[in-house]
C-alpha cells in the first residue's frame, strides 16, 4: 500500500462473534487490516468481549496494535435507542468495560443484553466523579432520529472522552449526510472522528453477511428487503477509499484518540518480541525522515510522531513496551562518562535535546551497559 494514503485506525469493527451479523472471523480482520497498512484495529463487537482474544492472539503475532471494545444500544424504546462504541484505554478501562456487559447480560434473557441511560448516571460502579465508565472512550453512531441533546447529555457522561462518529459507506446521500453529521458535532460540543462499521473483512462475505442478517430477521433473503445494507462497503477499505471519503481531519483523529494497545499477556513475551511488536506499531505512524535538530521537553522528550529518524524508532519502542527513558538514561550516562562518547559532532558537553538520537551515542550506551549484540560475519 501506498505511503502517501492517510494512515488510518479501524475503531468501530464487528467479528463473527457478534452472533448473525459479523462475518468474519477476528484472526481474518486482523491479516486484512495488516494487509491494507492499517495503524490500528478495534475489536468492538455487541455487548462481548469474546471475540477479543482471537485477535489479541493473531495481533500480537503480527504486531498489529488491537484496540479492545465493545458495541452497546442503550434504552429499549425503538428510534430513540443510543448506539455507542466503547472502548477501553487500558486495563481498569477493559475491567469497567466487562463489568458494564455483564450487567448488561445478567439483566435479561440469554442472547440478549439490556443497558439504560441511568446506569451512567446514578453514581455507582459505572458513574462517578470523573464522568461514566472511568478508562473508557465512548464513540455515539448517531441514528436517523438523533439530536445534538443526545451528544451533549454523551459530551457531559464522558468529559473529553466522547467523540462523534462519522460512518460513510458510497450512500447516495453522502455528502449531505457528512454536512448533517459535522453539524450535529458541533452542536453537540463532541468532535468527529471517521469509522467504518465494519461486518467484514473483504467486500466477498457480503452473501454471507446477508444471509445471517435474514436468519435474524427469520425472514428470506427477498423478504429482507432494505433490512440489508445496501452495498458492500462494510468491510475493510483500501485506505484509498476513507480518503475520498472523509476530510483529512477525521482520518487525523482515529490515530490521535488516546487509546494504548491491548497488552494482555504481552509482558509474558520475550524482552525482544516486546520491543519489535513495540516498534511494529509505529508502521504508518512514522513518515516522514527529519534530522533537524529540535528543542526537547525532558525528560520523554519528542517531536511529532509522524517524523524523525531511525533512532527514534527505537527511543519510542523502549517508551511504549518498557516505559524505559532513552533520552533521560543516555545524557545521565554522558554526564557522568562524557569522555567515554564519540566526539564526533564537536560538542564540549552533553545536550539532551539531540545525544540520545544519535546512532554513535545510542550504541555506546548500550556497550557500557552490557547490551550490545556481536555483528553477524555474513
Amino acid at each position: 500500500m501506498s505511503d502517501a494514503l492517510p494512515p488510518y485506525a479501524e475503531l468501530h469493527c464487528c467479528s463473527n462473534f457478534s452472533f448473525l451479523r459479523g462475518a468474519s472471523h477476528p484472526e481474518e480482520l486482523v491479516e486484512q487490516a495488516l494487509a491494507l497498512g492499517y495503524s490500528a484495529l478495534a475489536i468492538t463487537d455487541e455487548a462481548s468481549l469474546a471475540g477479543v482474544v482471537r485477535a489479541h492472539r493473531a495481533a500480537s503475532a503480527r504486531g498489529l496494535q488491537l484496540i479492545v471494545g465493545a458495541e452497546f444500544r442503550l434504552g429499549s424504546e425503538p428510534g430513540k435507542d443510543l448506539r455507542l462504541v466503547l472502548l477501553a484505554q487500558n486495563r481498569a478501562g477493559y475491567g469497567n468495560l466487562s463489568a458494564l456487559i455483564t450487567l448488561a447480560r445478567r439483566r435479561s434473557l440469554k442472547g440478549e443484553y439490556r443497558l439504560y441511560r441511568g446506569d451512567f448516571e446514578n453514581p455507582g460502579d459505572f458513574a462517578c466523579s470523573s464522568g461514566a465508565l472511568p478508562d473508557c472512550l465512548a464513540l455515539w453512531i448517531p441514528g436517523s432520529g438523533a439530536s445534538a441533546e443526545d451528544g451533549r447529555w454523551l459530551a457531559t457522561r464522558f468529559p473529553a472522552r466522547a467523540w462523534l462518529a462519522v460512518e460513510l459507506h458510497s450512500g447516495p446521500d453522502d455528502t449531505t449526510r457528512l454536512a448533517m453529521l459535522l453539524e450535529l458535532a458541533t452542536a453537540s460540543g463532541l468532535p468527529a472522528v471517521a469509522t467504518g462499521d465494519v461486518h467484514m473483512h473483504q467486500r466477498a462475505r457480503r452473501p454471507l453477511q446477508d444471509t445471517l442478517t435474514a436468519i435474524r430477521l427469520k425472514s428470506t433473503l427477498f423478504a429482507a428487503g432494505h433490512a440489508l445494507f445496501a452495498n458492500g462497503e462494510r468491510h475493510l477499505r483500501s485506505r484509498l477509499r476513507p480518503a475520498r471519503l472523509y476530510p483529512p481531519e477525521l482520518l487525523a483523529e482515529t490515530l490521535a484518540i488516546p487509546l494504548a494497545p491491548a497488552t494482555f499477556g504481552e509482558r509474558l513475551l520475550p524482552f525482544a518480541t516486546r520491543l519489535a511488536l513495540a516498534a511494529r506499531r509505529q508502521i504508518g505512524v512514522t513518515r516522514s525522515y527529519d534530522a533537524a535538530y529540535v528543542r526537547l521537553a525532558y525528560p520523554m522528550g519528542d517531536v511529532d510522531r509522524s517524523r524523525g529518524v531511525c533512532t527514534d524508532v527505537i527511543i519510542r519502542a523502549y517508551r511504549d513496551a518498557f516505559d524505559v527513558d532513552l533520552q533521560k538514561r543516555v545524557h545521565e550516562d554522558m554526564l557522568g562518562a562524557f569522555s567515554d562518547y564519540p566526539r564526533i559532532w564537536g560538542l564540549s558537553r552533553p545536550d539532551s535535546n539531540i545525544d540520545h538520537r544519535r546512532v554513535p551515542n545510542l550504541e555506546r550506551f548500550l556497550e557500557r551497559n552490557g547490551c550490545a549484540l556481536p555483528l553477524p560475519q555474513e
